[in-house]
């Protein structure tokens, strides 16, 4: 639980929030007529206090389960330390409102620094949180290394098992397009389709092919997982940690892919006990579908018939 003052901060801070964004999202359409900097100050004071809120959370939970024995997951609720990654996400990528605006309506300029952090933005606070609340308080002991005892079978393991994971996925998300079709809904556009249609290649590479693999591995197969594992067993581990690798992508379209992929990466570091099986795994999945999402782009690959 989150103690009182924690969830009073994140039920009082959240709805404070939402109502902020709501009342701007209203006058934005000429609903209503509210003063902007007013309304600035009120969403500042309730993402402040809904932040203080999950780190409140975080550390009363990290100093009650400090008790428990090495063995056992001694850290913050998954779900809080989501919510924190999320939150330091946003305000990584709040100065850069505009050019998130551009990329949502697929109007205008972005600027170099700002389209780098917004790819990047969501799996740095996946870092930065697991790292303060995981990783330093040793919520997570006696895991096996990074790298494991073969890092050069475990890379070529991570390719394998990549190439037969986009493969798969990709059948899936076809089926799921082809069903949605039939229904007469047009197929939702995730953000991850948006960027890679106007931002530069070589930083779509980086962020996506480098960054994100390793950031999401780290928190989903190296935290979640393995949180989930020991404290609840194997299943609870797979569907929690694929079912919530799964909704941070936002897209409607690839739910039910990613979900499955979040399934077979979870297989993958069980199998080895290693992550980096995962991680190249997860960046071959990325690279190929970049890849043929650039070629499409730049023309390469022609699709008319």
């Amino acid at each position: 639980m989150p103690g009182w003052p924690g969830l009073l901060l994140i039920i009082g801070g959240g709805v404070v929030a939402i109502g902020a964004l709501v009342a701007a999202e209203l006058a934005r359409r000429d609903q209503t007529d509210v003063d902007l900097a007013t309304l600035g100050i009120v969403l500042l004071v309730g993402a402040v206090a809904f932040v203080s809120g999950l780190v409140y959370t975080a550390i009363r939970q990290l100093r009650v389960r400090s008790v428990l024995p090495p063995e056992r997951y001694r850290g913050p609720s998954v779900f809080v330390l989501l919510a924190l990654a999320l939150a330091v996400g946003a305000v990584l990528t709040a100065p850069f409102t505009d050019d998130a605006l551009a990329l949502r309506s697929g109007d205008g300029e972005l600027s170099l620094l700002g389209s780098a952090v917004i790819l990047v933005a969501a799996q740095a606070g996946l870092l930065i949180v697991g790292y303060l609340f995981v990783h330093r308080p040793r919520a997570l002991a006696t895991l096996p290394s990074l790298t494991g005892r073969d890092p050069l079978g475990a890379v070529l393991a991570g390719l394998r098992y990549g190439a037969l994971a986009w493969l798969g996925s990709s059948v899936v998300l076809a089926l799921v397009t082809g069903l949605l079709t039939a229904l007469g809904q047009p197929r939702p556009v995730g953000p991850a389709a948006q960027a890679l249609a106007v931002l530069d290649p070589w930083l779509l590479v980086a962020a996506i092919v480098g960054f994100a693999p390793i950031a999401e591995e780290l928190f989903f197969r190296g935290i979640v997982f393995n949180a989930w594992l020991r404290e609840a067993g194997r299943v609870p581990a797979y569907i929690g940690s694929a079912a919530l690798f799964a909704l941070i992508h936002l897209s409607l379209a690839s739910l039910l892919p990613i979900f499955l992929l979040g399934l077979a990466l979870a297989w993958a570091y069980e199998r080895t006990g290693t992550l980096l099986v995962p991680i190249v795994m997860h960046a071959t999945v990325n690279a190929i579908s970049v890849a043929a999402a650039l070629a499409f782009r730049f023309g390469v690959i022609d699709v008319r018939v």
